[in-house]
């Protein structure tokens, strides 16, 4: 039997049927902090997203929920008047006529106007069947003087505030915290819980939601461009891409504006949310940590005039990861210390096309006597093989793998990306004090990648000292008994 929760932790697409990255952590968070009774309000496409869970639920979980944003019951009309019906959707394209202009604070009244606590509200068929959402519809395409088909308007109209509406209308768990870990939907739904309960809100963003579903959006081909006869670069995006992003970036601006703290993993990040409308001193950095005790540092020696290293990428073999850009750098690696031996470690059957392709890069290359791709195997085992460490993602937020890495006395040569920087040359003046431990470079260079490993590798001053400044930076700075700290005195001051 579920009961009033302390913290009702709001998941879109997550936790706890996907496993690693964002699950680990938040499962790793309610497994430390065993005092606090959390909730568990999962979003999800529709019931076909509920897998068998990769996780066991702690005891401390005391309720489960899920929210299925494409599933909608049509249901009947309001038995509202016709009068009555014309005056809510009269309110209804005001307000939204407003919050597209910016203004967020209508977000209540819109709120306001679905809840089904009211004697007069909408319903989905009243916004999707009903004589004045139509006219509604015709007097927004009117006073915007859209230079586009009215048919696309309107079901691009449809599409995009289905999955809104049971928003408004989810049976919430009861807690005194609301905590979600994105904006878009479940930020969107974290407004809706903290204004109907009267309850604290509380954002954490590893990595930046609005900012993510525009790369996407601007890469999608689901989404119709009238405008656009072929395949050639486009300069501005068509009317309807940015119809998406801009209803992204307002679901996040509303999040931001309605959370008491705002928490992101690293600096570049926080000023992403003060940009897009989060307050500043509402807003903080909790970097994500690990459980040191698991990673014993080794003492490393290398000379002058060694050639033989092993070098290590950690990830998984897909696009994002630019392993190709890696597999490009070895071969300028390679001719320089040609006894050298590569591990790729990380799955291999994600974009199994990509893998294949990444074979063959091999191959052409001549690389096959130094390249290993392992699969899925325990990293932490090869950890005391490895020399250096070699990340070249096109996108990251705060890598575990650096982060291991080094606690393990390994440098790390890094794309600039999310916060490697960061991680390898400090945050705060005492961090940078430590000294670097690994070099930075820039994303889809192969050249400068290869150049960046041979430097550190044929200067063994620079190696030991950046091996020793990994390990002091991780056990003083990303320490995870040190996260779980922070987040409990977190939920202590709005909780007591």
């Amino acid at each position: 039997m579920s009961r009033r929760s302390d913290v009702c932790l709001v998941l879109e697409g997550t936790y706890p049927y996907i496993s690693g990255g964002v699950s680990s952590w938040v499962h790793q968070l309610i497994c430390a902090l065993k005092d606090i009774r959390f909730s568990l309000l999962i979003l999800l496409p529709n019931r076909e997203h509920i897998r068998e869970m990769k996780y066991k639920l702690p005891s401390n979980v005391v309720d489960i929920r899920q929210v299925f944003i494409h599933e909608h019951d049509l249901g009947k009309q309001s038995a509202n008047s016709s009068r009555a019906k014309q005056k809510l959707f009269d309110e209804l394209e005001e307000y939204a006529k407003e919050l597209i202009a910016g203004n967020t604070t209508v977000f209540e009244k819109i709120q306001t106007l679905f809840d089904t606590d009211r004697p007069a509200h909408l319903t989905i068929h009243d916004l999707l069947f009903s004589l004045p959402s139509w006219d509604m519809l015709r007097n927004m395409y009117k006073h915007y003087n859209l230079n586009i088909s009215f048919l696309d308007f309107f079901w691009t109209f449809r599409f995009s505030i289905l999955p809104v509406i049971p928003l408004f209308q989810t049976d919430i768990p009861d807690a005194e915290i609301y905590h979600t870990v994105s904006t878009g939907y479940a930020g969107l739904i974290g407004a809706v819980a903290k204004i109907k309960n009267n309850a604290v809100l509380l954002l954490t963003e590893h990595g930046i939601y609005a900012k993510e579903r525009k790369m996407e959006i601007a890469q999608a081909s689901w989404i119709y461009d009238e405008k656009q006869a072929d395949s050639r670069p486009q300069k501005n995006m068509s009317f309807f891409k940015e119809w998406w992003i801009t209803m992204f970036n307002r679901m996040a601006r509303l999040c931001y504006e309605h959370s008491r703290q705002v928490v992101t993993l690293y600096e570049d990040n926080r000023k992403l949310q003060i940009a897009a409308g989060a307050a500043p001193d509402s807003s903080i950095i909790i970097p994500n940590g690990i459980d040191v005790s698991k990673f014993s540092p080794i003492e490393r020696t290398i000379e002058y005039g060694q050639t033989r290293f092993t070098i290590g990428f950690v990830g998984r073999v897909v696009p994002i990861k630019d392993v190709k850009t890696f597999i490009k750098a070895c071969k300028i690696i390679v001719e320089k210390f040609p006894e050298s031996k590569i591990l790729i470690l990380g799955p291999t059957d994600e974009e199994e096309q990509y893998y294949e392709e990444c074979v063959r890069l091999c191959a052409m290359l001549d690389l096959n006597d130094n390249i290993t791709f392992t699969g899925i195997v325990p990293v932490k085992e090869y950890y005391p093989l490895i020399d250096l460490v070699v990340l070249t993602s096109e996108s990251e937020a705060q890598p575990l793998v650096i982060l291991e890495a080094n606690a393990m006395g390994i440098p790390i040569v890094s794309s600039d990306v999310g916060a490697c920087d960061e991680m390898l040359n400090g945050r705060t003046s005492e961090d940078k004090s430590l000294g670097a431990s690994g070099l930075i470079t820039g994303v889809a260079n192969p050249r400068e990648t290869a150049q960046s490993v041979i430097k550190i590798l044929s200067d063994p001053p620079m190696y030991h000292a950046m091996s020793k400044a990994g390990i002091q930076r991780v056990y003083r700075f990303y320490n995870q008994d040190d996260l779980f700290a922070n987040y409990l005195n977190l939920y202590e001051k709005y909780l007591y």
